[in-house]
């Protein structure tokens, strides 16, 4: 076995989003040799090694650790990781009865490293850690993610999201997983908390899915005592505000196009009288060819009317496909429909994924009569070239 003297932890700075303050410290574990320090996140996870070897340092890492707790002002936690297949049986009550007497500082990151492992099968484990008074985090790595279906057995305090790795120019892959975290999270009353922050675009991917911490080496790097630069924090203090800035004028300009797509919309119907659904698709989308390339209209109950007046290649023509598709079991739709009718104007619908095209757009609808609206779906290219609007 290694020479447990040369093993000592470093910590890294939980920042929360509410103040912009740390909050807390990640516990890593790290060898020294020959004045270089190296990782043991990898020793620790690789189940080929011998449980009572990694358990060994896990736990010697973690009393180090516990040393320093001393030094943290009041309210300051300590997360560690957790891995069950190292802490089965009378283990684990021995863990429990270790941290006793500073389960209040403690959150315990739960990670599983069989991508085999199952989430269903820890709940157990997770549930006894928390009756004993101690916080549980769920953590998403690479190895193992999270589904929905795993917080809702788990019911964890707080879900860790793993966001080293994921590039700025292939977050959008990502963007759809870390919308249903935080749909996860608040139906369970669990806090995000978004580590391996690596840049401004990764901060600011966490800010907009609700994270309440934040975590990575965009923020604070790893470092042997729990201690840190303000000047971290003034930076976070600026890069939020920088995105308060940035969504109130995405906000604006949002509500500034829903106008001007309002105030089009009921300029045709002023000047366009027909009774035929598809005729007055077909004219809107003509009139609004520069933003839609589909309109339809859809009665009170969702029941689409007309054809889908449809744009290809410059030339509008009518596509049968959906005429008396009900479109109410959409997210929203009824919604949208009441606040038509109360407000007496139109309304734009958060971006969501077209079933025919598979892309991200908005919809435009209007009432045309309070029993009859106009939907229009506003083109892909608009919403790329306009990015308040996508």
């Amino acid at each position: 076995m290694m020479n447990m003297d040369k093993i000592s932890p470093k910590f890294q700075a939980i920042f929360v989003t509410g103040s912009q303050k740390v909050v807390g410290y990640e516990v890593f574990p790290y060898y020294r040799e020959e004045r270089k320090d190296y990782e043991l996140t990898s020793f620790l996870n690789n189940r080929s090694i011998p449980e009572e070897y990694r358990l060994e340092v896990d736990q010697h890492v973690r009393r180090k650790a516990f040393k320093e707790l001393a030094t943290l002002a009041s309210g300051k936690t300590i997360y560690v990781t957790i891995r069950p297949e190292l802490y089965a049986g009378t283990i684990l009550d021995s863990l429990v009865e270790e941290l006793e007497p500073v389960k209040d500082q403690v959150v315990l990151g739960i990670l599983l490293t069989d991508e085999l492992a199952r989430w269903a099968d820890q709940k157990h484990f997770t549930y006894y850690l928390q009756m004993s008074g101690l916080r549980v985090s769920m953590k998403h790595t690479s190895i193992k993610e999270i589904s929905m279906s795993d917080i809702v057995q788990v019911k964890p305090d707080i879900i860790e999201i793993d966001m080293s790795g994921i590039e700025d120019d292939v977050a959008n892959v990502h963007r759809e997983l870390l919308h249903v975290y935080t749909i996860a999270a608040s139906k369970i009353g669990a806090s995000l908390l978004f580590q391996g922050v690596e840049s401004f675009q990764q901060l600011t991917d966490a800010w907009k899915h609700g994270a309440r911490f934040v975590q990575g080496n965009f923020l604070a790097m790893k470092k042997e005592a729990m201690d840190h630069n303000h000047s971290n924090q003034d930076d976070l203090v600026k890069h939020f505000r920088s995105f308060v800035s940035f969504e109130q004028n995405r906000i604006q300009r949002l509500l500034d196009f829903t106008v001007y797509l309002d105030q089009r919309v009921s300029v045709v119907l002023e000047q366009q009288k027909t009774e035929s659904y598809d005729d007055l698709a077909l004219m809107i989308g003509k009139r609004l060819e520069d933003v839609s390339f589909r309109v339809y209209i859809v009665n009170n109950v969702g029941e689409q009317q007309s054809a889908n007046a449809v744009q290809s290649n410059g030339v509008w023509k009518l596509d049968e496909a959906n005429r008396w598709q009900n479109w109410s079991w959409r997210p929203y739709f009824l919604e949208n429909i009441i606040r038509m009718n109360v407000d007496g104007k139109g309304v734009l619908s958060v971006l969501y994924k077209d079933l025919t095209s598979n892309e991200h757009i908005r919809t435009f609808s209007y009432p045309i009569t309070t029993s009859e609206y106009v939907f229009i779906d506003i083109a892909y290219h608009y919403l790329f070239e306009y990015d308040y609007v996508h």
